[in-house]
């Protein structure tokens, strides 16, 4: 189904103006062209609600700019520190392109199954440490038990103020 019957057309515009400059270099530079590029983009993801919609715009536009910064941090008259700087806003803008996408495959499930998304549970990030045995929990300790503040804060004034050798307290008697 085309987006353009099935989503508010503000919306849609709305993103497919967003999008757009996105496509513009690939379109050599025809605002049409890379209007319906990016139209054909989000069609992909067959968005058929407004949050689906959103979740495929950002899916595109996170993914786009991370090669954009990848792009950039190729080029060789950049100091090592911007090109780290490019390389890390590419990773951060992948995982945001990831879990956007993890959330529209969510979404989208539910919807095919009629079940509410705000039931379903958000799908916990893909685990890197599956050879690990997991955390065994024992019952928890019991805290020790708690004295009075002012009864703790006792020999930390001591350290703090300590008490004046006699030669300084006569002094101090002498001036006032």
């Amino acid at each position: 189904m085309p987006l353009a019957t099935t989503l508010p057309t503000a919306i849609l515009e709305t993103i497919l103006t967003r999008l757009a400059p996105l496509f513009l270099i690939g379109a050599n530079g025809d605002l049409t062209a890379a209007r319906h590029a990016a139209s054909q983009m989000l069609d992909a993801y067959d968005p058929q609600t407004n949050d689906e919609l959103c979740l495929a715009a950002q899916i595109i536009g996170f993914s786009f700019q991370a090669l954009e910064a990848l792009a950039q941090a190729a080029q060789p008259d950049l100091s090592l520190t911007r090109i780290i700087r490019l390389r890390g806003s590419a990773v951060s803008l992948s995982r945001e392109s990831e879990k956007a996408q993890r959330r529209l495959s969510q979404l989208q499930k539910a919807r095919q199954q009629a079940i509410p998304a705000e039931i379903q549970p958000e799908p916990a990030p893909a685990d890197t440490k599956r050879d690990q045995p997991p955390i065994q929990h024992n019952k928890p300790t019991q805290r020790p038990q708690q004295t009075p503040i002012d009864t703790s804060l006792k020999p930390a004034e001591a350290r703090i103020n300590p008490a004046p050798f006699p030669e300084h307290h006569s002094r101090t008697q002498a001036a006032a």
